[in-house]
This record gives structure tokens, sequence and C-alpha cells, in this order.
């Protein structure tokens, strides 16, 4: 049987030890079948719970770089097309250097 006292204060001890917030991503479990997608960040108190439940683990740096990166990616291509249904283009002018 789960001692929720002794859950919640390994929880809360865990919680103490991560910063504010946190990336994680999430583990394949197969009786849940849950896909393991990109990273979340979440608070602390929630990082805590997640991590002791070992449904996830800590992100790692490469993994948060290549969402991070995919993400502004992503709003660059939506500002993009934002911009070309409205009618605006931005054009590149060369500017020579004085000789």
């Amino acid at each position: 049987m789960l001692d929720l006292r002794r859950y919640w204060q390994d929880v809360r001890t865990l919680e103490r030890e991560l910063p504010e917030y946190v990336w994680l991503m999430g583990i394949e479990d197969s009786l849940r079948r849950l896909s393991a997608g990109g990273p979340v960040e979440v608070p602390a108190a929630r990082a805590a719970q997640l991590l002791h439940e070992k449904s996830h683990r800590a992100a790692t740096d490469e993994e948060i770089a290549a969402h991070l990166a995919r993400e502004a990616a992503n709003q660059r291509r939506a500002l993009d097309d934002e911009m070309r249904r409205r009618g605006i283009a931005i054009v590149t002018v060369p500017v020579r250097s004085p000789k």
C-alpha cells in the first residue's frame, strides 16, 4: 500500500533540489503507450512528481537546444507566412562600400 505521507515527503525533498523550472523528457512506458515527444518545461513541484514516479527524466542540453531551435524556426516560418498573407515582403538591398 502506498504511504502518502512518505510519498509527499519524498516529492518535496526532490522539489527543493530542483531549479524553479525544469526541462523533462517523457519515458516510453509499454503499459501506457506514451510517446517520447520533445522536452517540456514544467515547474519544480510538478517536475518532482514526474521524476519521483519515473515517468519522465531530465532533458539533456542537446535535446533542449534542438527543441528551442525547432520552435524558433516554426515561429519564423509562421511570421513569414503571416507577412506573405498580408502582402508584405522583406527585400534585402545590397550596400556598396565607398571606394
